[in-house]
């Protein structure tokens, strides 16, 4: 594991430049020539794939091989965290799950109304709220290098490609509200999230809990936005991007 502030010199020029290409994700999908038909439907597929199997091969163990940083926590949740530290991924997944239930509910009771350029919609900030918090860590680990790889190119890809797909699921909820601001806030997060990360390092609990809470997040937000529904899916799509970058993360 990699632990400690932002790496200097060209290292730090080359994380600078990650972090900026993932923050960029939001505002390219409406100027992608796949935004729309079957060539969008094997990206997502695609995309899906990649996050997925970095997220079983890479994430899941670096969560395992924290387990001892919540030995000895004195609260509840630190002590069942420590015997049973992938409950810390499944409140993450149940996390995700509920904010997506909320914008569901919400999307299918919607006013048909022009809004502003800040909307007053209690959901729309609740749920762009929960995907700051989110983006931000993305990029606090791509500074602090706690990626579960010793690449940071490796994780920065495989975050760049699940966050196209939660940008076109947000888009898909939210639309005009999410292309005026939404997407905006997200992309600035994980500047924001970098710029915390050059300056401070959380504490091993803090970043175990918060690595558990994103890995249980990528795994349903995987399923649920980048895989779409059943007959829009590309499988092969799914397999070649699960299969081509498991299989780079294994070589390397």
């Amino acid at each position: 594991m990699l632990t400690g502030l932002a790496l200097v010199d060209g290292d730090s020029l080359l994380v600078a430049a990650l972090v900026v290409a993932v923050a960029l994700v939001h505002l390219l999908p409406n100027r992608l020539p796949v935004s729309s038909g079957r060539s969008r439907h094997g990206l997502l597929s695609a995309a899906g794939g990649v996050s997925i199997v970095y997220a079983f091969l890479h994430l899941f163990p670096e969560l395992d091989g924290r387990r001892d940083s919540l030995e000895g926590v004195d609260l509840l949740v630190g002590s069942l965290a420590e015997h049973h530290i992938y409950g810390l991924a499944f409140v993450g997944l149940v996390l995700f799950y509920g904010l997506e239930r909320l914008a569901a509910i919400s999307r299918s009771r919607e006013f048909e109304h022009e809004l502003g350029p800040f909307t007053d919609e209690p959901v729309f900030w609740i749920h762009v709220g929960g995907f700051v918090v989110y983006n931000a860590f993305i990029g606090y680990v791509l500074v602090q290098g706690e990626t579960g790889t010793e690449s940071d190119v490796l994780f920065a890809v495989a975050m760049a490609l699940h966050l196209f797909g939660n940008d076109a699921a947000m888009e898909q909820h939210h639309r005009e509200a999410y292309r005026r601001i939404g997407r905006w806030v997200l992309a600035a997060a994980v500047l924001l999230g970098a710029g915390l990360g050059a300056v401070y390092a959380f504490g091993d609990v803090a970043l175990t809990v918060l690595l558990g809470l994103l890995t249980g997040g990528i795994v349903f937000n995987a399923i649920k936005d980048e895989l779409p529904r059943t007959q829009e899916s590309r499988f092969w799509a799914f397999a070649a991007g699960a299969g081509g970058y498991g299989s780079i993360l294994l070589l390397l």
